[in-house]
């Protein structure tokens, strides 16, 4: 089912709120090793720089910066594992673009692998459906190949509900939400990306907890405006030049307290501590340059 009527987002939240508070949150986190980082292509506008050239990684830097990352998670008690970076595919290490884990409807581990938009990553798939195999998942593809679907990336599940905020319009096909709704018995709110600078969600919105979610405006058009507001008493507003500089929409918030994000935002990490939640500032300029930063370079699974 998609919900796309304001009305029907505030009915389905209201009755299903308590109800689904059994839904299973994940406990685990999967990061990419950095090995293989690099631009050599640009399939977003944060690849090049100013002059249009390709922007240079400093590898040194990368590979501190992402275990800065992983030991922050290891700090919050979360287990971490690692897969293996691969020499062809320098954006793997974005690892929330590849895969969509989820408990199904029986209580077993699920996962529908992503179908790439750009011919570059396509390849990255294979890696982590034999990783989730390994795991004792049950691994599923889109039965419709012509479409595209680049994972939590643009699929963000609202926990405790069983429901999925869904953006498309660059990387992800709309249509695929009818598939993933149909087949698995999600509930699914599509949101209409509908600037070059915020090609997946996760770039734009962040849900911090079941009630409170921060986005970018700029990133939506008004009617999925409507339905974010309806679908969170909290949403906290981050301007585009704030959000494209220091990637505030894409951090995370695994526990509901502790919001893990990029280093030297001018407001959003004082407006987190003013609503109690606790800021950890980590560096991810690096990953900047290919348009990542926190929440594009992990998986939280179960």
């Amino acid at each position: 089912m998609l919900i796309e009527k304001p009305e029907t987002l505030e009915q389905l939240i209201g009755n299903d709120q308590l109800r689904a508070t059994n839904r299973r949150f994940p406990q685990k986190v999967l990061m990419c090793a950095p090995q293989y980082f690099r631009i050599e292509y640009a399939i977003n506008p944060y690849m090049r720089s100013p002059d249009g050239g390709l922007n240079v990684v400093d590898m040194g830097f990368a590979r501190l910066q992402w275990e800065e990352l992983r030991a922050s998670y290891i700090r919050l008690g979360y287990k971490v594992e690692v897969i293996d970076g691969q020499p062809d595919f320098p954006d793997m290490v974005f690892c929330a673009n590849q895969s969509f884990p989820f408990i199904d409807e029986r209580g077993k581990k699920s996962v529908l692998l992503s179908q790439m938009s750009s011919n570059y990553r396509v390849g990255e798939v294979d890696f982590f459906h034999s990783w989730y195999t390994e795991q004792g998942y049950k691994v599923y593809s889109l039965e419709n190949k012509g479409l595209t679907f680049e994972g939590n990336g643009d699929a963000l599940i609202h926990f405790p509900l069983n429901l999925i905020w869904g953006g498309y319009g660059h990387r992800t096909s709309k249509d695929a939400y009818y598939e993933l709704s149909e087949r698995f018995g999600f509930k699914i709110v599509p949101l209409h990306l509908q600037s070059e600078y915020y090609y997946h969600l996760d770039l734009c919105m962040s849900i911090l907890n079941p009630t409170t979610v921060v986005i970018c405006p700029e990133a939506f058009d008004k009617p999925s405006l409507e339905l974010i507001h309806m679908g969170f008493p909290n949403v906290i507003e981050v301007g585009s030049k704030e959000n494209t500089q220091f990637a505030c929409c894409n951090c995370d918030c695994p526990d509901d307290v502790h919001v893990i994000l990029q280093r030297g935002t001018p407001t959003f990490a004082t407006e987190l501590r003013r609503l109690g939640f606790r800021p950890i500032e980590v560096e991810t300029s690096e990953f900047l340059k290919a348009g990542g930063s926190v929440f594009c370079m992990k998986m939280r699974y179960f």
